[in-house]
């Protein structure tokens, strides 16, 4: 292993790659050598350490081509674009050829973003995620807004979109045009595909593979397809949770004395629920509990989905006035705020003030 590749924190693989590269392949030994500690000092200069360094040049042996003058011009350039000296080296960690290419075609895209409707923030944002969309050819980004655009999107669907998920433009349209073909052939509709592309962009660039083994997770607690597409349809999410986070969530409830097949209904009707925080939930159940009414939740599941503090600050409320506490209570208790109001006379700000925690 050469002395200045291993003094530098290299390994024999890394030096390999860049010794290898067509970039590097051309020098003899004391060209490389000033190349190599020329560029390292450089981008020490710039305060990266010693091991982004070795990580940025690996990945991108050409760096070690390009003069001090080039390379600080796209410093300076995305210095005046709104990204400071930390940003870039997050960028150009993810991206090390974002200091390769031209001011001219970072400035290209960054007057194509605007032209679709993105502010500078939005760019700014969606750059320091996804760098390359600074790299990407203008015929490639408009490819995928076409793509999305084709499945029913205006511009601003698509922007929101994008900026919920900056990676879109980082897919290829095929990649993307298999995950859609994938959710139709699960049986999903153009418009619920549309609402779940909405609601979690992540479900058009995920793994396929990743996405069936989430729905075989449904299938061995006992959903069917159909069940499968509502639980997923009404929240996408669940294609994007861990399956540890699925079971754990089931598991909780079947620990409280649910049954399975309770368990399967309460979730069927309120899929949200996966979003919801176990500490939440106690919270929630324990108000029921204490007051005798926690078998109500399988009458109404969607009881789970009010906050704890309205529903401690109702049921002292219903106890305070005499009102017993049976199912008609319950119904009380989960009576919208206007229809609450309008039978007995008290806000929710007004009762949660009133009967607050102790």
């Amino acid at each position: 292993m050469s002395e200045i590749f291993k003094k530098l924190g290299y390994d024999e693989k890394s030096e390999k790659k860049i010794l290898c590269s067509h970039a590097m392949n051309r020098y003899s030994k004391e060209t490389l050598e000033k190349l190599v500690i020329n560029t390292f000092n450089f981008f020490k200069n710039y305060g990266y350490t010693d091991e982004q360094i070795v990580q940025m040049t690996t990945t991108l042996p050409s760096l070690f081509n390009y003069a001090d003058e080039t390379l600080s011009k796209r410093f300076k350039l995305l210095d005046k674009l709104g990204f400071p000296l930390n940003e870039v080296l997050k960028m150009t960690m993810i991206l090390p050829q974002l200091l390769t290419i031209s001011d001219d075609y970072i400035l290209e895209k960054y007057d194509l973003f605007e032209g679709y409707g993105y502010s500078k923030k939005n760019i700014h944002d969606m750059a320091l995620l996804v760098p390359s969309i600074f790299s990407n050819s203008i015929d490639s980004l408009n490819k995928k807004r076409n793509f999305f655009k084709n499945l029913g999107f205006d511009e601003k669907g698509v922007n929101k979109i994008s900026l919920k998920m900056p990676s879109i433009y980082s897919h290829s349209v095929e990649a993307l045009q298999e995950n859609y073909d994938y959710l139709r052939s699960k049986g999903y509709d153009a418009e619920r595909i549309k609402h779940m592309i909405l609601r979690k962009p992540e479900i058009i660039v995920m793994n396929i593979n990743t996405l069936e083994s989430k729905r075989k997770i449904f299938l061995s607690f006992g959903y069917n397809d159909d069940e499968i597409n509502y639980l997923m349809g009404i929240n996408p999410a669940l294609y994007t949770l861990s399956i540890q986070n699925i079971l754990d969530k089931f598991k909780y409830f079947v620990d409280k004395g649910y049954t399975k097949e309770e368990t399967r209904f309460i979730m069927l009707k309120l899929p949200n629920i996966f979003s919801y925080s176990k500490d939440g939930l106690d919270e929630k159940i324990e108000v029921l509990s204490q007051n005798g009414l926690e078998a109500e939740i399988l009458n109404r599941p969607s009881y789970l989905m009010q906050g704890a503090l309205l529903s401690y600050a109702r049921m002292e409320f219903l106890k305070e006035n005499n009102i017993v506490l049976n199912h008609k209570a319950f119904n009380y208790l989960m009576m919208s705020s206007k229809d609450f109001e309008k039978r007995f006379g008290v806000s929710n700000d007004e009762i949660k003030e009133r009967y607050s925690v102790k």
